[in-house]
């Protein structure tokens, strides 16, 4: 048996190393095969990161943080935005006319900014 498992306790965590061959193609695609592959050694993971491939052959994929989206409470939905209130204590209004519209831009921001906040306002005091 070619294969090499080795597992190890690092930063907390259990770490399996495998033996085998990468792949490395001229559009920056890495392929890992290990020599004798083995179902379950490791679990499967799709992860956003930044992945290294030094010259010397050496490979490290860092992966990044998970953002926890911030979820805020709407209190009032308009044709063209909304006013929502945040998690960190404020209150935000977006609003977003496309030119191609051929609306009266001003008139229209105008009208909904009041809506959303004279309606949204007072679903929030209640």
């Amino acid at each position: 048996m070619s294969r090499t498992v080795k597992n190890a306790d690092i930063d907390g965590g259990r770490s399996v190393m495998l033996v085998g061959v990468v792949h490395v193609t001229d559009q920056k695609n890495v392929t890992f095969c290990p020599d004798d592959p083995v179902p379950g050694v490791v679990e499967p993971f799709v992860r956003t990161g930044k992945g290294q491939l030094m010259r010397d052959g050496t490979f490290d994929f860092t992966p990044q943080p998970s953002s926890k989206r911030r979820r805020g409470i709407l209190l009032k939905k308009v044709a063209h935005g909304r006013l929502s209130a945040t998690k960190d204590g404020a209150f935000l209004l977006t609003l977003k006319v496309f030119k191609h519209e051929g609306l009266d831009v001003e008139n229209v921001m105008e009208k909904e900014a009041k809506e959303a906040i004279g309606e949204g306002f007072r679903t929030w005091q209640k």
